[in-house]
């Protein structure tokens, strides 16, 4: 951020928790002046220079939103950007506060690096208007053009801003571009990754509109790179403008060598369409990053509407429009990818609120032996779950732990569907290995009939407990191999005996047993738990994995510890990405249960 000291006004209230956010921002090096509501807002606003407002939306009073909206209506804000600070939880609340005119949010907690980054887009962008307002100002020996600068483009800017819905946003840049220099027809690109994404044409000779609001036409890209080379794409005019950031000036495209209007030329055959003059000029943010292209066709002589090159005067004023149309696109685009950010947010906590509610509140008891889990959730959803549940009049139980691919709300849903198919099909009576395959299988079926463009499966490791004996009768679909611990290590690991479920329509599943006796313990895990990744990229690891088994735990508990506590120390501070799920059952010795 600029070394250069701002003055903030900061709307907090006077609730628990107030002056936090003004101190966090003069600890950043800014004055501050605190308002507590609206009212005292405003008068800040009409005694002082503020360069942002930061309105703090769980502090505040409940009528800040209208207050905003009268400070924007009656012009006391100006164009002082307002930022408001709220939870993440109340994505209602944000919404009411942008709708009012807030430019931007924050949510909670308002950290010092979040808050100086958003800080700085904002401040930037202040620093951007006062320094055109100063060159405007310089500009008043080329008086034709200050008055312009003045007159007309500074007021587009403020419209501009005013604008609300993106598609009209984009409309009335083109328009206003066109009307500066009289040009005949023009095109609006916008910059996506590696390509220019054609968002808007208008021609008024041809009456010709494409894109914009109400249209969804426009659908059509520019490369900005060889796809075979990766050279840069310099042969279409609006790439080049773009990669270049620079003003193009064509005063006749029939007779240009330079570039490639190979397209242009088509429309003119097919329409009976001239196109003479052209100026293609970038939309640079900023930051210098180029979001977008704006390229004008056939300028025309204001007396008897003939077709003109654009001369300097003209380039110069569109340039001026097209920064100012930059500040605001970029805002607009920002605003755009953090509504995106508070729906991906709540999209994840719902997801988490589903993953949770369907993994169980409390494990079962069974007689003679140790139940334990763990379920460390990453901050995107995955489709972990376990389950351990009493099978219908058999004093047997069921145990599943799965992983179902991908993330999100999906994976969340389709986590509560392969546990309620699993438990449903787990009860339907009949021989025990029978029982075991077929629950598996009607699952994988149910899947691939029902659900098969939605292209999710899961690894799965089912079994059936008889806790007296000790004896497990399994599946595994493709899941991460379960062991078996005995009192010198690993005794046995429980290998897949068919593929994932959900992947292969009637795939086959073999059905294996295996005897827990007094003493082991049966540990099953996702693969969150080896994928786990240390700073350095290395992973835990299935080798690292085995060493916490010896010396053996005393209890399932102690085991689960002792795994955590080597996970987090190699792990350390690297963030984890997927969820971590460990699932032990250990049968109690008989000297222990007597």
């Amino acid at each position: 951020m600029s070394s250069e000291r701002r003055h903030l006004l900061v709307v907090e209230g006077d609730g628990p928790g107030h002056g936090h956010l003004s101190k966090t921002v003069e600890s950043l090096g800014h004055t501050v002046t605190v308002a507590q509501g609206g009212g005292q807002a405003r008068n800040a606003l009409r005694t002082r220079k503020v360069d942002v407002v930061l309105w703090h939306a769980e502090l505040s009073d409940r009528e800040g939103p209208e207050v905003l909206r009268a400070l924007k209506g009656d012009g006391t804000i100006g164009d002082v950007a307002v930022i408001v600070v709220a939870s993440v939880q109340s994505p209602e609340r944000i919404g009411r506060w942008i709708e009012s005119g807030a430019d931007d949010y924050l949510t909670l907690p308002a950290t010092p690096a979040a808050l100086s980054a958003r800080l700085r887009v904002w401040l930037e962008n202040r620093s951007l208007r006062e320094r055109a307002l100063a060159c405007a100002e310089e500009a008043k020996g080329a008086q034709r053009l200050a008055d312009d600068l003045i007159r007309r483009i500074l007021p587009i800017g403020v419209a501009l801003s005013a604008e609300k819905d993106f598609d009209r946003l984009l409309e009335r840049i083109l328009k206003e571009a066109k009307s500066i220099c009289d040009a005949d027809g023009g095109t609006l690109y916008l910059r996506e990754g590696k390509h220019l994404r054609f968002a808007i044409m208008l021609n008024d000779s041809l009456g010709i509109a494409i894109g914009g609001a109400g249209d969804a036409r426009a659908s059509s890209r520019v490369a900005l790179y060889d796809e075979r080379t990766g050279e840069g794409n310099t042969h279409n005019v609006a790439s080049a403008a773009a990669l270049l950031g620079r003003s193009i000036n064509v005063p006749d495209i029939w007779n240009s060598a330079e570039f490639d209007f190979s397209g242009t030329k088509s429309f003119d055959e097919k329409n009976g369409y001239r196109s003479i003059s052209s100026l293609t000029v970038p939309l640079t943010s900023y930051d210098n990053e180029v979001i977008g292209v704006l390229q004008l066709l056939n300028a025309q002589d204001p007396r008897n509407r003939s077709v003109i090159p654009f001369d300097a005067y003209m380039q110069q004023v569109v340039e001026a429009l097209a920064s100012q149309a930059a500040v605001v696109l970029n805002n607009r685009l920002l605003l755009e990818r953090q509504k995106e950010l508070v729906r991906y947010e709540r999209e994840l906590q719902i997801g988490r609120e589903i993953q949770t509610s369907f993994l169980p509140s409390r494990l079962p008891e069974l007689p003679g032996w140790e139940v334990e889990a763990r379920f460390h959730p990453a901050r995107e959803v995955a489709g972990d779950f376990y389950d351990v549940f009493p099978l219908e009049d058999s004093g047997r139980f069921g145990l599943v732990i799965a992983d179902v691919t991908d993330k999100g709300v999906g994976a969340a849903l389709f986590m509560a569907l392969f546990r309620t198919l699993i438990r449903a099909f787990a009860n339907s009576g009949g021989e025990r290995r029978t029982v075991v395959r077929d629950t598996v299988a009607r699952t994988n079926d149910y899947i691939l009939e029902n659900h098969v463009e939605a292209n999710m499966f899961a690894t799965l490791f089912y079994g059936v407990l008889e806790p007296r004996s000790g004896l497990l009768t399994y599946v595994n679909g493709g899941h991460n191999p379960p062991v078996i611990i005995g009192p010198t290590g690993v005794r046995r690991s429980l290998k897949p005996t068919g593929p994932a479920v959900g992947v292969f329509p009637r795939a086959k599943f073999e059905v294996d047993e295996v005897g827990v006796a007094p003493g082991d313990t049966l540990f099953a895990f996702t693969d969150g738990l080896t994928d786990a990744r240390n700073l350095s990229g290395n992973l835990f690891g299935q080798r690292r994995l085995a060493t916490t088994f010896e010396p053996p735990a005393s209890s399932a508990a102690a085991l689960l510890d002792q795994i955590e506590e080597c996970v987090r120390e190699h792990v350390g501070d690297a963030r984890q990405f997927d969820d971590i799920t460990m699932m032990a059952l250990r049968r109690i010795p008989h000297e222990q249960s007597t």
